[in-house]
């Protein structure tokens, strides 16, 4: 995810929490948990000034809040999500410079009489919330007969501010690189620059035209149809929000759905999502100022690349789409066959996965979801924290199949 304050963006890792028992007597209903907070940063003279544990039990759903600097709290022994949402300060060139810190950990045992509780906290953005990427759906579906069917593959983006923000202009796109093929170089080297795409493609509109609600999401797909009806295995996307349609015999137009407005495509026929799940992919928007016709025609990624055997490619050409510009990015890899981040890590210090391997076999009906941080009220505030490893749920259940 690219936070707007980029200094923030490379320091927040995760929030992790160590919770040590230290008696075994079952008999004792009520903990004094100690707590000691640390501010996990490379910023010198950081100091956390402010802020909120809460500690939900799981079993009763009763909160407890307590604010920093509390040294210990009493709670009744049982299974809690605890949170910690604060602030710190640290200066820069004379000026105090405020950001925000967050801490969250789930399914905590606290147990025994007397325990202590270590909590590591760290710097989030100091910009404010903005769409993320919550599910993605690569690998796709079998049907009856026990083969591939492809177009239910799908995208849902969610708003986690609590404002209204518009889609209109949102682009998605699929980097060019894979994450389980790492070249010895690649000249230019503009990783620290944009990401180097092989699809873009934005959602339509003038500005105003498509409202998502805070806590509400969107759903981007290939075929915007109910894919039930040739294959009882699958979904129903004919509600999507818009679809990406190539015009070409072998893809299929909803006309009832908004189709996205194509930049650049590597393909002429069908764009699939790569079913491996061994691709990043981000969102982002343009300048204003900043038209389609131009960012085809300057954003263009002339390149080489040497291969593990020390064999230089023939000259490629892509496109990229700068850093500043992504609003999130995800970067997906296999567990076994990982080798590289295809983005900087101001944008994605770790990485998800659908599968353990390589193969569609093993990864089918399977999505990467983004976790839920803490509610805020009844809306669902996303984990954000620029680190995909922490941040998704691997190899889980598509929200589309349990409705």
């Amino acid at each position: 995810m690219k936070m707007k304050n980029q200094l923030a963006a490379a320091l927040f890792l995760a929030a992790t929490l160590g919770f040590t028992a230290c008696s075994d007597d079952d008999e004792i209903s009520m903990s004094t948990v100690g707590i000691t907070t640390t501010i996990e940063t490379t910023i010198e003279g950081m100091q956390l000034t402010e802020g909120t544990y809460t500690f939900k039990n799981v079993n009763t759903s009763a909160t407890t809040e307590i604010a920093y600097p509390a040294q210990s709290i009493e709670l009744a022994d049982g299974l809690y999500n605890v949170t910690f949402i604060g602030k710190g300060t640290y200066s820069q060139d004379g000026t105090a410079i405020e950001v925000n810190v967050q801490g969250v950990q789930q399914n905590v045992t606290v147990s025994g009489g007397s325990c202590t509780l270590d909590m590591t906290v760290y710097v989030l953005n100091t910009g404010d919330p903005d769409f993320v990427i919550a599910e993605i759906f690569l690998p796709g579906t079998y049907n009856e007969a026990g083969k591939q069917y492809n177009g239910d593959q799908y995208v849902r983006i969610y708003n986690n501010s609590d404002q209204v923000l518009y889609a209109d202009g949102l682009v998605f796109m699929e980097s060019q690189f894979t994450t389980t093929q790492k070249y010895q170089s690649v000249e230019p080297d503009i990783m620290n620059e944009a990401i180097a795409v092989q699809s873009v493609v934005v959602v339509p509109g003038s500005g105003t035209d498509y409202p998502v609600q805070p806590g509400e999401s969107f759903i981007i797909c290939d075929n915007a149809i109910n894919h039930k009806e040739a294959n009882p295995n699958s979904i129903d996307l004919s509600n999507a929000s818009f679809e990406w349609y190539i015009e070409s015999t072998q893809d299929v137009d909803n006309p009832d759905v908004p189709n996205m407005d194509i930049y650049y495509c590597y393909t002429k026929t069908i764009w699939i999502l790569n079913k491996q799940g061994n691709k990043a992919y981000a969102i982002g928007r343009l300048p204003k100022d900043v038209t389609k016709e131009q960012y085809i025609a300057d954003y263009t990624y002339d390149y080489t690349y040497v291969l593990q055997n020390g064999t230089v490619s023939k000259p490629q050409s892509k496109y990229k789409f700068p850093n500043e510009w992504v609003i999130d990015a995800v970067n997906i890899g296999s567990v076994n066959e990982w080798q590289w981040n295809v983005t900087s890590v101001e944008l994605d210090m770790g990485h998800t996965y659908i599968g353990e391997n390589n193969t569609i076999a093993e990864n089918i009906g399977k999505c990467v979801m983004r976790k839920t941080a803490y509610m805020d009220g009844e809306r669902e505030v996303l984990q954000d924290t620029n680190n995909s490893t922490v941040d998704f749920t691997p190899a889980t259940t598509p929200s589309l199949f349990a409705e």
